[in-house]
C-alpha cells in the first residue's frame, strides 16, 4: 500500500530529515518534498499536494507547523491529515497541535515502523484510495 501514499515532509533538522525520507522511501512511501520552513509548507502543499503530511512543529522560518498544518488546513477545500513529529512534550504545544485534529502526535525520536504502521492504517481505516 505505501507505494501509492505521497508524503510531504516538513523538518528542519537536516540528518532527521535525510532518515526519516530514507526510511519512508525504502518503505514505498513517495516524498512529494522535503521542506524546513512553515511557509515552504504551505506552499509545497499546494503545489504537490501530498496525500498526508509529516510535520515538525519547531521549524526554521516565521511561522511554526502547528500554525502552518492550521493555514494549510483552512486552505484546502478537503483537508490534507498531518502527523506531528516532535522533540517537544510541553502541555501547551500540545493543546494548541491537538486543535489542528491531528492523525497523531509522535515524540522524537520517532520509531519509524510505527510511523509507517500509523500511515498505512490511517489510509486503510479512512478508506481512501489513492
Amino acid at each position: 500500500m505505501g507505494n501509492k501514499i505521497r508524503l510531504l515532509l516538513v523538518e528542519d533538522e537536516i540528518i532527521t530529515a535525510m532518515y526519516m525520507k530514507a526510511e519512508l522511501e525504502k518503505a514505498g512511501f513517495i516524498i512529494t518534498e522535503n521542506v524546513t520552513t512553515g511557509e515552504k509548507a504551505v506552499t509545497s502543499c499546494k503545489e504537490k499536494k501530498p496525500d498526508m503530511i509529516l510535520m515538525d512543529i519547531m521549524l526554521a522560518g516565521k511561522i511554526d507547523g502547528i500554525e502552518a498544518a492550521s493555514i494549510i488546513k483552512n486552505s484546502e477545500r478537503i483537508p490534507v491529515p498531518v502527523i506531528f513529529c516532535t522533540a517537544y512534550e510541553d502541555s501547551e504545544i500540545k493543546k494548541r497541535a491537538e486543535e489542528i485534529k491531528p492523525v497523531a502526535f509522535l515524540l522524537k525520536p520517532l520509531d519509524m515502523n510505527k510511523l509507517k504502521t500509523l500511515i498505512e492504517n490511517w489510509f486503510m481505516s479512512n478508506y481512501i484510495t489513492l
